[in-house]
């Protein structure tokens, strides 16, 4: 049989004490905060920015700056995105303080801040909330009418692959609280990265993506081809599991981009690992790992170069990238904002992880607004992409419906 994740209360009770009154501290305090937990691991992490808000701009590894980043979809410059800069860092235990520069608004907020934590019970649930979402919730009509366009831009083009997407809106439950939500999905997903954004002026969103951008450590810089999607099954295991042609292409697609790219970068002894198949909540995908060995200057160059060519990546974007993002932009009708963008922490702890923003949503004032896409290729079929979107949101539905999954 294939093992299921198990979902443990006493852990989600857990998590949620401790993220709970850091994160309800921060939104009092008007501040910035991120909160996540790393596939494998068992704490979850925050940073949190005292300024006034974060600032959109370029990613430079060799800077070495501590931070929590988070990009759109596309952004000027590319790569470019929202730094957290990690003034207070919770490593699952403790709140320790690692920037400071002085200012008499930061302090005021971190005065506010410790006074909120004190008094955990005067926390309020709230949290912040975009002044306007653009999005269309796409009928299943609209967007197997979008996947067709797709179809026949590709056949006529001879590209490879265009990604669509949609947003669907769920009212939100009476006592929905972001931090219990986090919790959850960090239960019941523990291999995927789990996160909890929350920026003055951008709005709050919550994920568990599968999809790995890029991870750096002491050694390395590891990244991912992922691609195809089918239901889990119930009685096979992984290795059991069968794909068919459209779904071989499309992950091999992806793994290919990845090869040229670490080609034309001149990257030496690049290790692929794959493809396997791997599990992310009811659904499973192919995955292939790249990793390259490099000395400290050369790989945080070469990280560099994977945010400002990779992204946005074939994966949630098309081949070949231009020709696919001017269709999506032109087509899709909606602004996917920071779904399918990427995030994660930047030098915290020596290491970095940033993750492609999938199974995602944004929270509204009383509904939550959930993202899921498809990759298209010249031999799919539209109403098996949309049954492939309602899969997908399935890992928020979790955590906002249960009884709908």
């Amino acid at each position: 049989m294939a093992q299921r994740e198990v979902i443990r209360q006493p852990e989600i009770k857990t998590i949620a004490t401790k993220i709970h009154p850091l994160f309800h501290a921060a939104v009092t305090a008007g501040t910035a905060i991120a909160a996540w937990q790393r596939p494998g691991m068992t704490q979850p992490q925050a940073v949190i920015d005292l300024s006034a808000a974060p600032t959109l701009g370029a990613i430079d590894f060799a800077a070495r700056q501590s931070a929590f980043v988070f990009a759109p979809f596309v952004s000027a410059p590319a790569g470019a995105a929202l730094q957290l800069h990690a003034d207070l860092w919770f490593d699952g235990q403790t709140l320790h303080p690692l920037h400071h520069n002085g200012s008499s608004a930061r302090a005021q907020r971190a005065q506010k801040l410790f006074a909120m934590l004190h008094h955990p019970g005067d926390a309020p649930r709230n949290w912040y909330v975009a002044e306007n979402i653009r999005n269309h919730a796409a009928t299943e009509g609209e967007f197997t009418g979008i996947v067709q366009k797709a179809i026949d831009f590709i056949r006529g083009t001879g590209i490879a692959k265009v990604v669509v997407s949609r947003t669907a809106a769920l009212p939100l439950p009476v006592d929905f609280d972001p931090a219990a939500a986090f919790a959850a999905l960090c239960a019941r997903y523990p291999h995927a990265f789990v996160s909890l954004v929350a920026i003055p002026g951008v709005g709050t969103w919550l994920g568990a993506t599968p999809e790995v951008l890029l991870t750096l450590d002491d050694r390395g810089l590891t990244t991912m081809a992922l691609a195809g999607t089918q239901r889990r099954p119930t009685d096979l295991p992984l290795e059991s599991v069968q794909w068919g042609r459209k779904e071989i292409v499309e992950q091999e697609m992806v793994g290919a981009y990845i090869r040229n790219f670490f080609a034309s970068a001149g990257a030496p002894n690049v290790q692929e690992s794959g493809p396997h198949t791997v599990a992310a909540g009811s659904v499973v995908h192919l995955q292939t790992l790249f990793r390259v060995d490099l000395p400290e200057t050369e790989r945080l160059m070469l990280a560099n170069r994977v945010l400002n060519e990779l992204h946005p990546t074939s994966a949630v974007c098309g081949m070949p990238k231009h020709q696919a993002l001017a269709f999506i932009l032109a087509h899709e009708g909606y602004d996917r904002s920071f779904y399918s963008g990427f995030l994660g922490p930047v030098h915290i702890q020596g290491a970095s992880s940033l993750y492609v923003n999938l199974r995602c949503m944004q929270l509204g004032a009383g509904h939550a607004h959930l993202y899921v896409g498809a990759g298209i290729t010249a031999e799919s079929d539209p109403a098996a992409e949309w049954r492939e979107t309602a899969l997908k949101a399935e890992t928020m539905l979790a955590v906002l419906a249960p009884e709908a999954v």
